[in-house]
């Protein structure tokens, strides 16, 4: 995993199955995880789990963006 600003692993930026965690959204959308958290539980981002674990496609966080922008 690469430590510069964008979280999604080399090679896989414009995967739309590129799976992402709670802080990897967190860090690409500058927010904190409870942020993420609360997006999640009220379905505006979509999820899933897998265990007690979120995980977010790089799909689901891109028409999150395209949303909440409203483009």
């Amino acid at each position: 995993m690469s430590t510069t600003s964008n979280p999604v692993p080399v090679g896989k930026e414009n995967s739309i199955l590129t799976v992402l965690s709670v802080s990897e959204v967190a860090e690409y959308l500058g927010v904190g995880k409870n942020r993420v958290y609360e997006l999640l539980n009220t379905g505006k981002l979509k999820g899933f789990r897998m265990g007690s674990t979120w995980k977010i496609s790089r799909m689901a966080l891109e028409n999150y963006i395209l949303n909440a922008s409203k483009l």
